[in-house]
């Protein structure tokens, strides 16, 4: 059965990726590459089915990596064509590999290109560094992010159940009266040109954007931000969509805050749901938790600086907890956070690399996770884990 395709996962890293810096429109065009658009077009010189894989070779290099979801097009015959995830990179980014069951070994034909692929959102409203981003998919909640990023060092967002324009929406999350403007997503610390590290881990519902806005992927002085669909605690739930940012630029200080979703915070955070469970009224308040309870009273326990011991005891297992999302005003679970996860074990520092594989983990078997460290220092980091496998729902 062919890999899963509906998670994507981008990072500066990566060749052909935009570039994220302290100037106006920067995030737009990241935001625009990995949710719509895609990036790297390469042409391919040939592409070669032989025992139900497809290798192909692209003398000017290509933007993947193992694990990437590369759009195939052009290519007869057309089972080859579309949302393939790489097996193998070669040397030099001149190769790749993918599924190819179900067809005939040959050679094929066509202009065939390859892309990294969009998350599968649309950008129904722009504007002068303004953009509005929406989900495709019929079964989402249909909710807006209007993304102003007409300053330098940050962008300021806010959630809309519906927009006519990139000047008008309805029923904002957060409202005027809870964070006036918007939330702010820190993109540099510096209101500069340089290039800032950044990931994106997004399905057609929902996208989680990591900023590192000290200069370095993966590096010290790190933001996380969300915006998209949970995965609700009652199924049809038309308004668990939330919006999580920071309450100022965060680009002077660490992040460290509720909203960090690499954290544990049994308070108020900075996240934002379109509505209350009752389905009245409007933006609502909401915190997040750890499933997986733990033997502390902390209330800002960070994802792999936790109580539990690791390796564990009695199995010498790596454990994940969701990431579950509870509404607070009626203190009510609402859903889980997709596709990401937090570990309630003290691990040591420099365990896993930035963007690192992890091919087993004890409760999650068979599923491939990334993990992610972020925050103001390598002692102080969390890390936020992400399921690739896909898919989230």
């Amino acid at each position: 059965m062919p890999a899963d395709t509906s998670v994507k996962y981008f990072h500066n890293l990566l060749p052909g990726a935009p570039v994220l810096s302290g100037t106006a429109g920067s995030l737009i065009n990241v935001l625009d590459a990995c949710l719509v658009n895609g990036f790297g077009v390469s042409a391919v010189a040939s592409l070669v089915v032989a025992g139900g894989v497809a290798t192909a070779t692209i003398s000017g290099g290509h933007s993947g990596e193992v694990g990437s979801v590369m759009l195939v097009a052009g290519a007869t015959p057309s089972g080859l064509n579309g949302e393939k995830k790489l097996l193998s990179v070669g040397a030099g980014n001149t190769t790749l590999t993918f599924d190819a069951t179900g067809i005939s070994d040959q050679t094929a034909t066509g202009s065939i290109t390859v892309k990294m692929a969009g998350a599968g959102w649309i950008k129904p409203f722009t504007g002068t560094n303004l953009a509005a981003y929406k989900s495709a998919n019929v079964t989402a909640s249909g909710c807006y992010l209007r993304v102003d990023d007409t300053v330098g060092k940050t962008a300021r967002c806010v959630g809309y159940e519906m927009m006519t324009e990139i000047g008008s929406g309805v029923a904002p999350f957060p409202t005027l009266s809870q964070r006036g403007g918007g939330t702010y997503w820190t993109k540099s610390a510096v209101a500069d040109s340089s290039a800032r590290g950044w990931l994106v881990v997004a399905d057609d519902r929902a996208f989680y954007l990591l900023t590192f806005y000290n200069l370095t992927y993966g590096g010290p002085g790190g933001a996380m931000m969300f915006f998209g669909d949970l995965v609700p605690t009652k199924s049809g739930d038309a308004w668990a969509c939330a919006l999580s940012g920071y309450a100022s630029d965060k680009s002077g200080s660490a992040p460290g805050d509720n909203n960090d979703f690499g954290m544990m915070a049994l308070v108020q955070g900075e996240l934002y749901l379109a509505r209350s469970f009752p389905a009245v009224g409007g933006s609502a308040q909401a915190y997040k938790a750890f499933s997986l309870l733990v033997p502390s009273s902390s209330t800002t326990l960070a994802s792999g600086n936790g109580p539990m011991m690791y390796p564990n005891g009695p199995d010498s297992g790596l454990y994940l907890s969701p990431m579950n999302v509870f509404e607070l005003f009626y203190n009510c679970l609402r859903g889980a956070a997709p596709g990401l996860y937090c570990c309630p074990q003290n691990l040591p520092i420099g365990l896993f690399a930035p963007g690192g594989r992890i091919a087993s983990v004890d409760n999650m078997i068979g599923r491939e996770i990334r993990a992610m460290p972020f925050g103001s220092s390598l002692t102080t980091a969390a890390i936020a884990f992400f399921d690739c496998t896909g898919p989230w729902r």
